[in-house]
């Protein structure tokens, strides 16, 4: 099997951090422990023990067959209590090592040397692999302080994101503990403190850091939902991430263009996947892995110099390694010679760039004219890249600003992480940080805004304090590029009349046309001539679909391609996020997503895109920036491409979808 370079050299240099899933933990005995759905089956099955009402008991299942598992935990908790909840979840996931335990692929995990491995789950099965690793949860502020100056190879962290069942309080387990934790876009200050300090660890320490996933099913769209909170801080890292799949589990296009991805296929479960990680091992270490390396005693004198030392004399082979060797080859077997370096068949991470020039020049005209413009696309429509390309003639004349989601920061933290690499503490210093840069170079000088939701009273103060600075007499000329989809056409309504956002001018990046996916598939080899027509049909010219239709595998016909849509976690996971959220917000009947979609199903009119000024108080915007819907030559609204239609019928006619 070839493994990614930069993964072999991140992972020699003990930068890559393990991000381990369920499947970990169901792999060491079968039975052992339950997954996602099983705990949460048994749950329902307890509050049926307690005599709890019926109209309850189905609601769970419901919710349990619907693949709302974060609803189902959270009506669990409340019905059982405290108490009686963290009883059960003890009697489920609080387990002694057993005799038996196949450790083969949490030791491949800890040969790996990292520094520090984050996880998802709640048990202690990654501490039976390695000794004297230090677990932490997300409430112990001067741990995860420390982490940057105490973790290394010999001391690695274990840092159990959703908290550990050793400690009850620190779980994140219902909807409103995800809340809690990563926040939701609707959270006011002054909530919600206990985890903050946690995120911006998270978002401070991993920003250059790439993620090997393991353990987890990206062919399931509540597990995408799960991690998308940790990837939402995280995308917007240059940095690609990896992750080991089983063959076959899932398109690598679905992870790519969207999450930031890269995927690496094994064989099967179990001993294969404990191969693949030691077959990483060796291509970064040059010798298989020790059976126990953790256990070979080190000098007490060993710190980060000797550990860099080491490692710095340690032969590289090439990134590719054979994928015979197995787990139990890694006991016996001598160490291998330094394989001769290959040179695999380069696989595209991006698809080639299609210019869109006359849109370029149409927003750069806007820049210079109105100083403020915000672009809106659907999620993963293309707002983001089109402005880079029209940021790209400033040079070095930029600043990119990233406020933070972190519900309940302090000045301190937001302003911290607006900026990358600049230690800023307040609005005010970040405003004479900004004009000093500028001042610099000279000109004019693009602000680029990323917005990913956050406390609302520090983005106002941001956004009068940009006004401030555009307005202000100066040498150097301010324009602001707002990139986006939904929270930043939700900005555009709700800022504050001194707010620098208020009224700006806004255009819609349109979708792209048949010529546009011609020299797409051209630009990849492929033959757009033949196929542009109907990848345009079976995509509605979206560029998200079109990354993931180019960047998976199989037929480019109409068909084919619709087919592999349908069952795409990106398309019903979207489409099952809408539904939840409007229960979650309390829209019905015309309110809803589901009113409209059943409307469009059904051949009947809805309100146009046009008019509705992208608020996202309609659900037909919502829907619109979800993707799944598009406004059409004549002005209808209408389904985004066929795809959208057959997944929204499956999705619909699921009664545990609940409206």
């Amino acid at each position: 099997m070839n493994l990614p370079r930069e993964l072999v050299e991140a992972v020699r240099r003990n930068q890559v951090v393990p991000f381990v899933g369920a499947g970990v933990s169901m792999g060491v005995k079968r039975g052992l422990f339950p997954s996602w759905k099983q705990l949460l089956e048994a749950l329902a099955d307890r509050l049926a023990q307690e005599s709890l009402p019926e109209t309850v008991v189905a609601e769970v299942r419901q919710r349990i067959a619907g693949g709302d598992f974060l609803t189902a935990a959270e009506l669990g908790f409340k019905e059982l209590g405290a108490f009686r909840f963290n009883r059960f979840l003890r009697e489920a996931l609080r387990v002694s090592q057993p005799a038996d335990a196949d450790l083969s692929v949490v030791r491949a995990l800890w040969a790996l040397r990292p520094e520090v491995m984050l996880t998802t789950n709640y048990d202690d099965v990654l501490l039976w692999g390695r000794e004297g690793a230090e677990p932490i949860s997300n409430d112990q502020e001067d741990e995860l302080n420390l982490m940057d100056a105490e973790a290394s190879p010999v001391a690695p962290r274990l840092w159990y994101l959703h908290g550990t069942i050793h400690r009850l309080s620190t779980l994140i387990l219902g909807g409103a503990d995800y809340s809690r934790l990563y926040g939701d876009g609707t959270q006011q200050e002054g909530r919600y403190s206990h985890y903050t300090h946690a995120l911006v660890r998270l978002r401070e320490w991993i920003r250059s850091k790439p993620f090997l996933y393991v353990g987890f099913s990206f062919s399931d769209a509540y597990v995408l939902k799960q991690i998308e909170h940790v990837l939402g801080i995280t995308k917007g890292r240059q940095v690609p991430s990896f992750a080991l799949m089983k063959k076959g589990s899932i398109e690598r296009g679905v992870l790519w263009p969207r999450y930031n991805i890269q995927l690496i296929e094994y064989e099967d479960h179990g001993p294969p996947l404990a191969a693949c990680l030691n077959a990483l091992s060796r291509a970064a270490f040059g010798a298989p892995p020790v059976p126990d390396a953790h256990r070979v005693p080190m000098p007490a004198s060993a710190g980060a110099a000797s550990t860099n030392s080491f490692r710095s004399s340690m032969p590289i082979p090439g990134a590719s390694v054979l994928e015979s060797f197995s787990a139990e080859d890694a006991s016996t077997a001598p160490a291998a010679p330094t394989p001769v370096p290959q040179s695999p068949p380069p696989i595209p991470l991006e698809p080639p760039h299609v210019p869109r020039v006359a849109l370029e020049q149409e927003y750069t005209r806007i820049l210079q004219s109105q100083h403020r413009l915000v672009l809106l696309t659907p999620e993963e429509g293309g707002a983001r890249s089109i402005a880079h390309r029209v940021a790209m003639p400033y040079g070095e004349r930029v600043a990119r600003l990233e406020p933070p989601n972190l519900p309940d920061c302090t000045e301190a933290d937001y302003c911290r992480a607006i900026v990358a690499g600049a230690n800023l503490t307040s609005f005010d210093a970040l405003v004479k940080h900004l004009r000093k840069r500028a001042e610099a170079f000279g000109r004019e000088h693009l602000l680029v805004l990323r917005y990913e939701w956050g406390p609302l009273g520090h983005l106002d103060t941001l956004g009068k304090h940009l006004q401030r600075l555009m307005e202000e007499p100066s040498k150097v000329a301010f324009h602001l590029l707002v990139a986006g989809g939904e929270r930043s056409a939700w900005l555009l309504h709700n800022a504050p009349e001194s707010s620098v956002y208020k009224d700006a001018p806004r255009r819609e990046v349109p979708d792209f046309t048949v010529d546009e996916v011609r020299q797409l598939l051209d630009g990849a080899g492929l033959n757009g001539k033949q196929w542009a027509g109907a990848v345009h049909e079976a995509t509605g010219g979206h560029l998200g679909l079109l990354k993931e239709v180019l960047l998976g595998a199989g037929a480019l016909d109409r068909d084919s391609v619709t087919a592999r849509l349908a069952r795409s976690p990106s398309v019903r996971g979207a489409l099952q996020e809408r539904l939840l959220e409007d229960e979650r917000h309390g829209y019905v009947g015309k309110r809803s997503c589901r009113f409209v979609l059943e409307d469009l199903l059904a051949g009947r009119p809805v309100a146009a895109l046009g008019p509705l000024e992208h608020r996202t108080e309609h659900p037909e915007v919502r829907l619109y920036f979800a993707g799944l819907v598009r406004g059409d030559a004549e002005g209808k609204t209408v389904l985004r491409c066929r795809a959208v239609e057959l997944a929204a019928r499956d999705v619909l006619a699921r009664k545990d979808v609940r409206p």
